[in-house]
């Protein structure tokens, strides 16, 4: 939720919101089981047709995205990002 993801102004904060998050993504994958995992996924989303395995791998893409950036603005600020 947008109002959710606005009250966060901490680094700690968006960290653990980050391990929530990664946390029930995994918990729905253990949930689901494999053979539901590789059912594809609705036609009219964005990965449309894949597997529900691949937005796994589009995670992973996107949370490197984000990662790439913050290291970029902190470098912006003169300082060196910490590696993950």
């Amino acid at each position: 939720d947008m109002k959710e993801a606005e009250a966060v102004t901490s680094l700690a904060e968006a960290r653990a919101w980050c391990g929530r998050a990664y946390a029930a993504a995994e918990a729905t994958v253990v949930r689901l089981g494999e053979t539901a995992m590789m059912e594809p996924l609705p036609a009219d989303t964005i990965m449309g047709g894949m597997p529900k395995a691949a937005v796994i791998g589009a995670i992973v893409d996107h949370t490197a995205h984000h990662r790439g950036a913050l290291s970029v603005y902190t470098r912006l600020l003169g300082k060196a990002p910490p590696m993950p």
